[in-house]
Formats: structure tokens, C-alpha cells, sequence
């Protein structure tokens, strides 16, 4: 349980990027506060794995927030933070807020629902998790247009949750990388299809 709620506190963390988004209204802040982030985990990355003593100690000193499975593959972490500079890059900035809300929160929702109330096994996820992942999508998406300045269609909202969803359900692709992507792509097409944006 303890190495669940640190993961997801260490997800949590990812909301600085959306947040400075918001707050400074910048695009070129953003991107190159998150291409710096990038850099430096794209050095750790480099390190460990031409230095096998290093990527030991690195998954033993941090062992509550890094997957075994991850010991000899790129990072979750790493991956999330090549979607988040792709998104903010390529979108437009409600685009990319909104995509990094639902990664972050429909993960945490889909491994917690999973976890201890997936029955309906699909590949290596549960039904349920998707579930709960579409329906956090759609509480995050009514909350930012609640209580944030940008705001995004609920069309877009809902069809982005939804396609997102489905990918993190069958992605053979790191889901950090393919959900927030296809979230993005789906929010751009509908927002370019029906508001002429």
C-alpha cells in the first residue's frame, strides 16, 4: 500500500507543469522548464544504463516510487515527461493541460479501481480501471472548466476521455506516451472539426 501512495504522490508531482502553464500564461517557460526536466532524466537514463552499479543503487534508494519491472527499460517517469514536452509543443495550451490532468489523475484512478475492484481482466488491466480512469477524466475535465481560465469544449472533454481510456487499455506502448498523446490528438481533431479552432 505505502509503495502505491508514493507512486502516486511522485505522479501528483507532474501537476507542476500544467500549473505553471496556467500561472504564467507561457508557453516558452513551460516548454523549456520541461526540456530541461526532460534533459536531466534523459542523462539518468544514460547513466544507468551504461552503469549497472548506478541503476542498482538508483532502484534501491528509490524503490517506492520506481516499478521492478522498469530496472531494465526506459522510466515511466521518462516517458511521461516525453509526452508532456510533445504535448506542449505540438498543441495548443488547453490541449495540453487538460491531457496532462487526465493522464495523471485517470492513472491513479484506473490503478487504485484496478487494484482492489478489477474482476473483468483485459490483457494486463482491468475493465474497471478503464472505467474509472473515462469517469475521472470527465470529473477533471467539468472541474477545470470549473476553476481554471482555459476552458475546453465538453465534446472534446468527453471523446478524449473516452479514447484515452481504450488506450490505456490496450496500449503496447508505454501508457504514459500513448494515452496523453491520443488524448491530445482526439482534443485537437474534435476542437479543429467543430470549432473551427
Amino acid at each position: 500500500m505505502a509503495y502505491l501512495v508514493w507512486r502516486k504522490l511522485w505522479r501528483i508531482l507532474g501537476l507542476i507543469f500544467p500549473l505553471l502553464y496556467i500561472a504564467s500564461d507561457s508557453k516558452k517557460i513551460t516548454f523549456l522548464f520541461s526540456f530541461y526536466v526532460l534533459c536531466f532524466f534523459l542523462l539518468i537514463e544514460l547513466l544507468r544504463f551504461f552503469n549497472s552499479h548506478f541503476n542498482s543503487w538508483l532502484f534501491k534508494r528509490f524503490k517506492l516510487i520506481l516499478k521492478e519491472e522498469e530496472i531494465n527499460r526506459v522510466l515511466n517517469t521518462t516517458f511521461f515527461l516525453i509526452f508532456l514536452n510533445l504535448a506542449i509543443f505540438f498543441f495548443r495550451k488547453e490541449i495540453a493541460v487538460y491531457s496532462v490532468f487526465f493522464v495523471i489523475f485517470g492513472d491513479i484512478a484506473s490503478s487504485i479501481i484496478g487494484r482492489y475492484f478489477g474482476r473483468i481482466k483485459i490483457r494486463n488491466k482491468t475493465l474497471e480501471g478503464a472505467i474509472a480512469f473515462f469517469l475521472m477524466c470527465l470529473f477533471i475535465g467539468y472541474l477545470l472548466n470549473l476553476i481554471t481560465p482555459i476552458k475546453l469544449a465538453w465534446v472534446a472533454v468527453f471523446w478524449a476521455g473516452l479514447i484515452a481510456s481504450i488506450v490505456e487499455l490496450f496500449s503496447i506502448v508505454d501508457d504514459n506516451l500513448s494515452v496523453g498523446l491520443a488524448s491530445c490528438i482526439v482534443m485537437e481533431i474534435i476542437l479543429r472539426m467543430f470549432f473551427s479552432r
